[in-house]
């Protein structure tokens, strides 16, 4: 820990940077509350004042949104939350989210002058404050809309664009699948790194604002996209890559085995991790987990929770895990044994075989999770919809515009599976040309 009172008696450029505190690992495996604690109000002034407020802020170009990082630190360095809170808005709407699972250590932060020092400004956890702060203090807005857009799903793209469309007095109508809204952000991330109230806030608060929302809808099957042609403006595909990869090797299809998408789901969406839920989990004591992202440090981090043992498996050098630092430092913490260059070849009843350096190598584990990435399902028959596709992936152009001129789409639909701030930015860019069109008409 940084000693506070010590930082402040030296000039800021001196400083070191500051981090919250994390609860202790012996204690926050036993529960799911979030892990780290997020600024004191003497923690973020001190650490605001260490930006140096460039007069070429490069932090700026590295953010997807174009946050005006500097002015939003110098508020918060001022006392002004709800100016700062402002100036977050202005780029994008849900400080609260991105300040908690935004990669800024290689985005904003890797471009901060101070980066070269390894001390870059702490952005996303100041980010993140001003978001906390700010929490039940924002009011809905009422609007008479002239027009409306209809949104296939309800993750972090279709909540972007529909909290500007709001704000343009256009109505965004969500068709969700499943029965509860906030797709990858509730039933991909766990509570320990998003709690959902503060998803659910944020829904709450666009719906409160007019957003209409259908759940229980799988657009392709209970509806068709002539269907929501004929009652909306424009219609934004935002229904992400929910389809899990898988090896193509022996075993796989055993039933000690999961990918990470179902073990997740069993436990953020259909809370199994609350005795008063009865969604099984299954049973053993030790856990493999095959994968060196951040969802498979999701869910190792998960099945800590859960198991005696968890031991992580990737076929590669740490240095080139996709993972960010903050989340596999925090798996090692709760006890979760990393290996690295082990390469799966088949999985048994209670081991997985693998090659390690040419040879064979055998390890024990009573269940077994994939994390190796996702695509985007397969419910939806694109090319019946005259809607171009490419390797499974929608085809858009600059404008997130697809070969159907009335439908646009964002997010992991378009890209695979990516961050949640490059999912708000494909909904702004749509947003924003779907707002031009609808103002012109």
């Amino acid at each position: 820990m940084v000693d506070l009172e010590m930082q402040k008696n030296l000039k800021p450029a001196k400083r070191d940077r500051i981090n919250p505190a994390d609860r202790p690992a012996d204690e926050r495996i036993q529960d799911f509350n979030e892990v780290n604690l997020g600024f004191t109000d003497e923690e973020a002034v001190v650490e605001a004042e260490r930006c140096a407020n460039c007069k070429d802020p490069k932090c700026v170009k590295g953010c997807p949104v174009g946050i005006d990082i500097p002015k939003f630190i110098m508020e918060v360095k001022s006392g002004d939350i709800e100016s700062a809170y402002k100036t977050i808005q202005s780029s994008h709407a849900f400080p609260c989210v991105t300040g908690r699972v935004c990669p800024q250590e290689t985005q904003c932060e890797s471009l901060c002058i101070y980066n070269k020092l390894a001390k870059p400004v702490n952005i996303g956890k100041l980010e993140r404050y001003v978001g906390d702060k700010m929490r039940g203090k924002t009011r809905a807005t009422h609007h008479n809309f002239i027009g409306s857009v209809g949104i296939v799903g309800s993750g972090p793209a279709a909540m972007a664009l529909a909290a500007d469309l709001i704000r343009a007095d256009i109505k965004p109508v969500v068709y969700e699948a499943f029965d509860k809204l906030g797709g990858v952000l509730v039933y991909g991330i766990p509570e320990f790194r998003l709690p959902a109230e503060i998803v659910n806030e944020e829904i709450e608060n666009l719906v409160a604002s007019g957003m209409e929302v259908h759940k229980g809808v799988i657009v392709g099957k209970t509806m068709s996209f002539d269907d929501l042609l004929a009652i909306h403006d424009y219609v934004f595909i935002a229904s992400g890559a929910g389809l899990p990869n898988l090896m193509g090797i022996p075993g796989e299809e055993a039933n000690n085995v999961l990918t990470a998408n179902e073990f997740l789901t069993r436990v953020n969406l259909l809370r199994a991790n609350d005795e008063n839920y009865r969604t099984p989990m299954p049973l053993g004591k030790s856990v493999a987990v095959i994968g060196g992202g951040n969802v498979a440090m999701d869910a190792s981090r998960v099945a800590r929770r859960y198991y005696d043992s968890v031991d992580l498996y990737y076929r590669r050098a740490y240095e080139d895990m996709s993972a960010r630092v903050e989340e596999i430092d925090h798996a090692i913490e709760e006890g979760v044994n990393m290996h690295f260059g082990y390469s799966p070849k088949a999985i048994g009843e209670n081991e997985i075989i693998f090659t390690k350096d040419g040879e064979e190598v055998r390890r024990p584990a009573d269940l077994v999770i994939i994390a190796i990435g996702t695509k985007p399902n397969k419910l939806i028959d694109y090319e019946k919809e005259n809607i171009k596709t490419k390797d499974g992936l929608i085809v858009v152009d600059e404008n997130l515009q697809t070969s159907n001129p009335r439908i646009y789409a964002g997010g992991d639909a378009v890209t695979g599976a990516a961050t949640v701030i490059l999912a708000y930015q494909s909904g702004r860019i749509a947003g924003k040309n779907i707002i031009k069109k609808l103002k012109e008409k």
